[in-house]
């Protein structure tokens, strides 16, 4: 299996009440009762798993998680993660396409899967309706999955491909450009805001 290079992205600071996405805007994938259901189903695994503790000045966050170990990659969704792997560090660009003028989220993940025969919409609310359905649970998830977010009462406004074990490969403004999002440590907006999954390999 391919292991992310987080050390090459750096932390990533995210909070529920600021959208990390600025992902291309588009039509409407999931219904805001779906979207909000999950929500709060996910909400406890951030509560119950985020302990907070001050020192003087300073506030840190000690996250675990029990996202459970994922098979196995297929031979399509190595390919897939080795040449998304690739534009690690391409920067974010709103509406971006390429890796010369940058990606945005969805721009991101239509180019890397077009790169395999796979044609995707162009944004993120239109990727929500591709592909195979899979539940919104870690559980569910194979490596090459896209992953969908959304807040309460709002589209989906984030895709991300999920690279197993707990982390995301992704175009995202919260790390400026394409990066790894380890959420079995960090990465709270997502794991609150995980709506939807579909399987396009």
């Amino acid at each position: 299996m391919i292991t992310p290079s987080l050390p090459r992205v750096g932390a990533v600071a995210a909070v529920s009440i600021v959208a990390l996405s600025g992902c291309a805007t588009g039509t409407l994938g999931v219904s805001p009762e779906t979207v909000l259901s999950t929500v709060v189903a996910n909400l406890p695994a951030v509560i119950a798993t985020t302990t907070t503790t001050t020192t003087s000045s300073t506030s840190r966050s000690s996250r675990s998680r029990n996202i459970p170990e994922s098979p196995p990659p297929t031979s399509a969704a190595r390919n897939v993660l080795r040449t998304a792997d690739s534009y690690v560090g391409v920067k974010y660009v709103w509406g971006g396409n390429t890796p010369r003028e940058g990606f945005d989220c969805s721009g991101f993940t239509k180019y890397v899967f077009a790169k395999y025969g796979i044609t995707l919409p162009r944004t993120s609310r239109e990727q929500v309706r591709v592909g195979e359905r899979v539940a919104a649970d870690f559980r569910a998830l194979r490596p090459g999955d896209l992953m969908m977010f959304a807040e309460p009462g709002q589209a989906i406004s984030h895709v991300a491909i999920y690279a197993g074990n707990g982390v995301i490969l992704h175009a995202s403004s919260s790390v400026g450009g394409v990066g790894y999002t380890d959420l079995n440590t960090g990465g709270d907006w997502f794991v609150a805001y995980f709506v939807a999954a579909r399987r396009v390999l």
